[in-house]
């Protein structure tokens, strides 16, 4: 975007004599080269469009987003905005600054997906505004797929069974350069795409009972530890810290378990050709909604001047240029029809993997709870991985813990 238009100048000038001028902290947390670079242009909009206001951006990569926060909120020198996740929007709930002071709640919350509200909406308060909304999914070779012969589903409606799928990554790993099947994100997020494929969730429908330990879930857990044991995926990505993306970007493996965000940085690759395949249904046809989030501080120095630079960000004049610019999905109602003018047909696949996606399992990423017990459900899959405990048991383990955290 080279120019800003007349409608978002007026929109800008509008909030820009809205609230007095203050400096502000944003800590600003960074997956792919190209965001600093975006996200300082918008901070200038943003000063340029108010005079007296500084805004101060600390970038951080996102493995380090959550201790950062965490270190300045036991401070109490918590930043004014931050950009967050949403195992952070759960966990820092309980310090969130309440944007209803300063909006119409109703009117601010109908402007996003539904799919996001659970995660800012919490009672009377509002604890944040969505930035994008994110979808796992799931990255092919398109070279290593054409030398094996094998071709892949078009329509979602059509796409392959788990069955399929997995004899599918058989004959690719044997009869291309690909030396792996699958690389997969070291995420409980990204695991759980099977566990809802296969029917399974994590808290029941009243919110107070964790319901994981069940014969879908379980299925769930055989068929991702199968994968390793089996070599499809290589077990150095979930045990010693191989980055699964290095692995799919260098082609040394057909298939990358992963999410929308990586379309813009996957650009950049010149070695291979790649594409996005609709996700694999076992019981159902699911993603995980996620996303990113914008939230401000009860205890920071400026909560006014946080409120209005979450409202500016969030807004349809400023929000979907900033969406295309990152090649993400935008949260808002209003950007579904939003056009890139590349990936256009890839950024269909997961908007509809997330069109049949349950709502239940929004409602299970917006509890807090989950956020608690995000990491813990990753260990516990570690240890199945490494042969310490069987899936069965490792389902009980994360049921029994996740309903202490409930509690």
């Amino acid at each position: 975007m080279k120019r800003v238009s007349v409608v978002m100048a007026i929109m800008l000038a509008f909030l820009g004599s809205a609230w007095a001028a203050g400096d502000i902290q944003v800590v600003w947390f960074t997956e792919a080269p190209t965001e600093q670079g975006i996200f300082d242009k918008y901070v200038q909009m943003y000063e340029k469009a108010n005079p007296g206001t500084k805004v101060q951006v600390t970038y951080v990569p996102f493995q380090q987003l959550t201790q950062k926060l965490q270190l300045m909120v036991a401070g109490d020198t918590p930043p004014d905005v931050a950009r967050v996740v949403t195992a952070n929007i759960a966990e820092f709930d309980p310090v969130a600054l309440d944007l209803s002071a300063y909006i119409n709640p109703d009117q601010f919350v109908n402007q996003f997906l539904p799919s996001q509200v659970p995660y800012i909406k919490k009672g009377s308060r509002i604890i944040g505004a969505p930035l994008d909304v994110t979808a796992n999914g799931l990255f092919y070779n398109k070279d290593c797929f054409d030398q094996a012969g094998v071709k892949i589903p078009t329509n979602p409606i059509q796409t392959w069974t788990w069955e399929q799928w997995h004899s599918a990554m058989d004959t690719v790993r044997k009869n291309s350069k690909c030396r792996f099947a699958l690389s997969y994100d070291f995420t409980t997020y990204r695991f759980s795409t099977l566990l809802y494929e296969a029917g399974g969730r994590y808290i029941d429908e009243s919110g107070k009972k964790f319901v994981v330990d069940s014969p879908e879930s379980l299925h769930a857990l055989n068929f991702f530890n199968e994968l390793f044991q089996d070599g499809y995926i290589s077990k150095g990505q979930w045990l010693s810290g191989e980055d699964p993306s290095n692995l799919f970007r260098s082609g040394l493996s057909a298939m990358y378990m992963s999410g929308n965000w990586n379309l813009s940085q996957f650009a950049q690759i010149t070695n291979f050709k790649w594409g996005v395949v609709p996700l694999p249904k076992d019981k159902i046809r699911s993603t995980v909604p996620g996303g990113k989030f914008v939230m401000g501080f009860r205890n920071s120095k400026n909560p006014a001047e946080a409120a209005r630079f979450i409202q500016w960000i969030t807004s349809k004049e400023i929000n979907l240029p900033f969406s295309k610019d990152n090649m993400v999905l935008s949260a808002r109602k209003d950007g579904k029809t939003l056009k890139y003018g590349q990936f256009d047909d890839e950024i269909a696949l997961y908007l509809d993997d997330l069109s049949v996606t349950p709502a239940y399992v929004g409602k299970d990423w917006s509890n807090p709870a989950m956020a608690k017990m995000n990491t813990f459900i990753r260990d516990q899959i570690v240890k199945v991985l490494l042969g310490q405990q069987t899936a069965k048991q490792a389902l009980e383990i994360i049921q029994t813990e996740g309903d202490k955290q409930l509690k």
